[in-house]
């Protein structure tokens, strides 16, 4: 959960943004899971419809030269994508000089058509915002030329293929009977019923989570208690090395967070755990007598030795 709160870093220069840590581990919260279900069904019904859109700009015009008794023969080289992306360009060079489509409709759907490639060939990029990985999350800003999901790409792909059909009839192109829109209606009801489903509890979602970040937000402030600077919840002498385990004095300190009210949430965020160790935590906080416990003060607390290990 992103909470937008800053706070100092006691391992850093100061007025560095804290980074929180997803308390959920690899698991992702429902709200990603819903967008990235969401996304998947639209980048579906993308695919469709831009290779429909191409496939009604090509064949529609090959259609009408054959009606006006115009060659339609292609430059010999095969069908491969360059030929097929020479097709595309003809065909809808086509339509702006027979008054179809003006220039900037043209380079609309040419654009909405590429939206299929950027899927196909990125389909890493368009989802890896709502990754819980840390590290994913700050690459991210610095990805060069990362494609992004585009919400509104569907609606328009659906409303150039209407305008388009429009256009046509009223230039007096020749419509051809296509199998291809039955064959994926049935398919195209349940995707549709399924985003309007998902966009129903994603709205649900997205209102319980600015409610719990703005509860969170408030529990994270440390604001006049003894949990500053040196005895700052995520000081480096807190735990051994880069493990959930904590020192002596990083549980202190966690009892602490409990002694002040802090949730098991606000526990995991401030001192870097997970939400399943900060739970374990507040159940030996609370078998230890909890807010009535015999409290240790942190400067009395001896420094534990921790042996740091390298990683891969």
């Amino acid at each position: 959960m992103t909470t937008g709160a800053k706070s100092e870093d006691p391992t850093s220069d100061v007025g560095r943004k804290r980074h929180y840590t997803d308390p959920m581990g690899s698991r992702a919260p429902e709200l990603e899971r819903c967008l990235i279900r969401h996304r998947a069904l639209q980048m579906i019904l993308i695919l469709y419809y831009a290779e429909e859109l191409k496939r009604d700009v090509i064949n529609g015009v090959a259609a009408q030269m054959r009606w006006r008794g115009q060659s339609t023969a292609q430059p010999a080289g095969g069908d491969g994508p360059s030929q097929e992306g020479k097709k595309q360009k003809r065909a809808f060079d086509h339509l702006v000089q027979d008054g179809v489509l003006t220039d900037d409709e043209r380079r609309h759907m040419v654009a909405l058509i590429g939206r299929r490639n950027g899927i196909a060939h990125h389909l890493d990029h368009v989802t890896a915002d709502l990754t819980t990985d840390r590290t994913v999350r700050e690459w991210l800003d610095y990805y060069p030329d990362r494609q992004t999901h585009d919400y509104e790409a569907l609606d328009q792909l659906r409303a150039a293929r209407r305008l388009l059909s429009e256009r046509m009839a009223a230039h007096h192109y020749v419509l051809e009977i296509d199998m291809r829109g039955m064959f994926f209606e049935s398919t195209e009801r349940v995707l549709s019923a399924d985003l309007k489903a998902l966009e129903r509890r994603i709205r649900a979602l997205m209102r319980q989570r600015r409610g719990n970040i703005a509860q969170l937000n408030a529990e994270l402030s440390l604001e006049g208690s003894e949990l500053t600077g040196l005895f700052d919840p995520r000081w480096p002498e807190n735990r051994y090395g880069n493990r959930q385990r904590l020192t002596p004095r990083g549980v202190e300190t966690c009892y602490l967070l409990y002694d002040m009210g802090k949730s098991p949430l606000a526990v995991a965020h401030l001192m870097d755990l997970s939400l399943t160790a900060a739970r374990r935590r507040a159940r030996l906080w609370k078998a230890a007598g909890g807010p009535n416990r015999e409290r240790r003060p942190l400067a009395d607390i001896p420094k534990a030795r921790i042996r740091y290990r390298l990683e891969d």
